[in-house]
């Protein structure tokens, strides 16, 4: 199992809530770190900073090197 964290920055998860239908507003924010307490990351990767093709081809390189 390869387990990624998935992160971005909470104000930036808010005004990507905003745009997004039947969004309950302010829920992106407040949880955009409490749903990554506890949890042990093999690689985390940041939306806010990275297109999402960026990221996958860093998931598969990573994956790729612990096979």
């Amino acid at each position: 199992m390869f387990w990624v964290g998935v992160l971005c920055d909470a104000k930036v998860a808010a005004a990507r809530e905003a745009l997004r239908p039947g969004r309950v507003p302010g829920m992106a924010e407040s949880q955009a770190q409490v749903v990554h307490d506890g949890v042990e990351y093999d690689m985390v990767v940041d939306t806010a900073d990275t297109s999402p093709e960026e990221c996958a081809a860093m998931i598969v390189s990573a994956m790729s090197s612990q096979a």
